[in-house]
């Protein structure tokens, strides 16, 4: 009971707080607009989604036979100046093997003028050397103020623990991080500075045998962006990174005051990052230069990858002719080994290009390349051609490190009439992955091709839509090569302005240097039906079949998903409330 009323009391007081910072910062409010609001308005939608599967002959329970996905979103709006954006997604399914990655969630982030509160699951990004849009359950501010100056704080859960007894998720530490941020923006100068810190909590009755390590992390950077005359910038940001990368060996070591920031007993390094550049803006274009240097072992718990060990020197320059041709160019030299720690040192030229032109009212390409390091998400074309969950790999974090990629696109628009209208697309990309991953082996020293030939027809008036298309990707691996040749089509036709009917088949070959590795077809049916422009119904059922030298196999899928759309509003007329509202 005590328990209780000592929450409530808290709530109060929260409320209480709340509601003073709106009144306080209200007072400046134009009451004449305020008047005219809506009291209330909120507009939002739900989704429910089911899934069952079947795989005839399975007895190892290869996938789950049934789950569900519910998700939803709210904006609630007071007199068009408080507004409280709310989100959540729930399911029964865990979707990959991260469980410190969860995809169930909720958030919200009521905002009045110049102050939004977040809480649940939220990120931000102070710098690219502190916290770089790292998911955190937990909460935050945001201060923004007409003279120029904003405040950013957040606090909360990073990771989520996982005992090392689990069956199917890695283990790790629960970790919480917080920081803040401080900036001043003015037509001269702009200047920040922000402090980020996380640290790993220790749980004795789950780690006591563990090979796991305790981390704790301290960083933060200051940046400065200078405009002077003649359209002269000139920008700088110093970081500075703070990690003991096992804080468990400063248990028997007697606490200081600075321990309360960062344990300073243990495996504690201290790294540096500089970047600096200088741009003029003028008829012919933008010209700069930068340069940037990150220590060797540089790291931020606030991000989830990091590229360390070099520095960069580089010119860039981009413009646009005759509003037709756009051109990014990036040149200059990169070296690692700064500590000179390691036998070689890797020395080269870097550079990064980026051409678009809208040649013809039909006719438009694009090119772009770049050797810089870079970490991306690299799908992976089988599980793509075999999926047949929607929600399959949503939350996935398995990103590869690419020392090249490249990139072209010609698009051209074969007719486009009212009545009709045709598309050809042609599209080509090449990526080098590095040798050493730092999370995965999968990509290790890969190089991928993908190529995509595809045909879009429409009829307007009839509102059937057609595409075809034909992808093909090789990856080359240190051992072999792998390939994938898959052909697909779709077909669309719209009945009564309500009904949408859909089949899309999807047939592809896989193989390496000797040998056929599987044939999968993929048949997918869909039918969507749309009722009073609020409710959504969706019913798919898929096949896919695969025949490979191991075995032969089928699974069957069915979706069935329900959308609702509502908004609703509550406003003073002729001195009585009046409710309108679309459900």
């Amino acid at each position: 009971m005590f328990f209780r009323r000592k929450n409530r009391q808290r709530l109060f007081k929260i409320l209480v707080f709340i509601l003073g910072l709106i009144s306080t910062a209200g007072y400046a409010q134009d009451i004449e607009s305020v008047i005219k609001a809506p009291i209330l308005t909120n507009n939002g939608g739900l989704s429910f989604s089911q899934i069952g599967n079947y795989i005839p002959g399975d007895t190892l329970n290869r996938i789950n036979p049934y789950s569900y996905y519910i998700s939803g979103n709210m904006n609630f709006s007071l007199f068009s100046v408080v507004n409280v954006p709310v989100s959540f997604a729930y399911t029964n399914n865990q979707l990959n093997h991260d469980a410190a990655l969860p995809f169930n969630r909720f958030s919200i982030a009521p905002s009045y003028k110049w102050i939004t509160l977040y809480a649940g699951y939220a990120s931000m990004t102070f710098s690219p050397y502190t916290l770089v849009g790292h998911e955190t359950f937990g909460g935050g501010v945001e201060l923004k103020f007409d003279n120029g100056f904003k405040f950013s704080a957040i606090y909360g859960r990073l990771q989520k623990e996982v005992r090392p007894d689990s069956a199917i998720t890695s283990a790790a530490y629960q970790r919480m991080g917080g920081g803040f941020k401080v900036e001043y923006s003015h037509e001269k100068a702009d200047i920040a500075l922000n402090i980020y810190t996380a640290k790993d909590v220790v749980n004795r009755a789950f780690y006591s045998d563990s090979t796991l390590t305790l981390k704790d992390n301290i960083s933060g950077s200051v940046y400065l962006d200078i405009k002077m005359i003649n359209n002269f910038k000139l920008n700088v940001e110093y970081a500075i990174s703070a990690i003991n990368a096992d804080i468990s060996k400063s248990d028997s070591v007697d606490r200081s005051f600075k321990d309360n920031f960062l344990e300073s007993s243990g495996d504690l390094s201290v790294h540096h990052a500089l970047k600096a550049g200088i741009s003029q803006t003028s008829a012919i274009g933008t010209v700069g230069g930068t340069y940037e240097r990150v220590n060797p072992n540089y790291t931020t718990l606030g991000a989830y990858y990091f590229v360390n060990d070099f520095e960069n020197i580089t010119a860039n320059y981009s413009t646009t002719i005759k509003k037709i041709v756009n051109i990014a160019l990036d040149a200059g030299y990169q070296h690692d080994n700064l500590s000179k720690q390691k036998v070689n040192t890797n020395n080269r030229f870097i550079f990064s290009s980026n051409v678009s032109a809208t040649i013809t009212k039909r006719l438009s390409v694009g090119a772009s390349y770049s050797n810089l390091k870079s970490y991306v998400h690299i799908r992976d074309v089988y599980k793509d051609l075999t999926n047949t969950n929607p929600f399959q790999n949503i939350d996935t974090l398995s990103f590869s490190q690419l020392n090249l990629t490249t990139s072209g696109n010609v698009n051209y628009i074969l007719r486009s009439t009212n009545e009709n209208r045709q598309n050809l697309n042609v599209s080509f990309t090449y990526q080098e992955a590095s040798e050493q991953q730092e999370k995965t082996d999968k990509y290790s020293g890969s190089k991928i091709y993908n190529s995509v030939l595809s045909y879009q027809f429409s009829l307007i008036p009839q509102k059937f839509n057609a595409s075809t298309s034909v992808n093909y990707n090789h990856n080359d691996l240190p051992n072999g090569f792998m390939g994938v040749i898959s052909y697909n089509l779709s077909l669309q036709k719209v009945f009564f302005e309500k009904l949408k009917l859909a089949i899309i088949g999807t047939y592809s070959r896989s193989f390496n240097d000797s040998l056929n590795l599987a044939n999968v077809m993929n048949i997918r049916f869909s039918a969507g039906y749309t009722f009073q422009k609020r409710h959504n119904l969706n019913f798919s059922i898929a096949r896919v079949s695969s025949q490979s030298m191991s075995r032969d196999n089928t699974q069957y899928t069915a979706n069935l998903s329900y959308n609702y759309m509502f908004d609703f509003n509550l406003r003073r007329k002729d001195k009585k409330l009046n409710f309108e509202g679309n459900f």
